[in-house]
């Protein structure tokens, strides 16, 4: 895993992990995010999109852009 913070962007990386390890990444990299925050993370999991999407939902973060063609995929994500 990797993460690159750059001004209000943060980046992570779940290239080659399964699931549930990238929504993980997603969910111990922002526990202390700000608000307004842009968070993008790749992954290749066949269930990549559903799963970073269904955590979007709950914790009631809104997805911006899915990128990329499928298994790999960059999604983009307003905190």
């Amino acid at each position: 895993m990797s993460e690159e913070t750059s001004g209000e962007v943060v980046r992570l990386d779940a290239v080659g992990m399964r699931c549930p390890h990238p929504v993980l990444v997603l969910s111990n990299a922002t526990v202390h995010t700000p608000p307004g925050t842009i968070v993008e993370i790749t992954g290749d999991c066949d269930t990549f999109e559903r799963d970073i999407r269904q955590f979007c939902e709950r914790r009631k973060k809104t997805v911006l852009a899915v990128q990329g063609t499928p298994p790999r995929l960059t999604i983009q994500i307003r905190y």
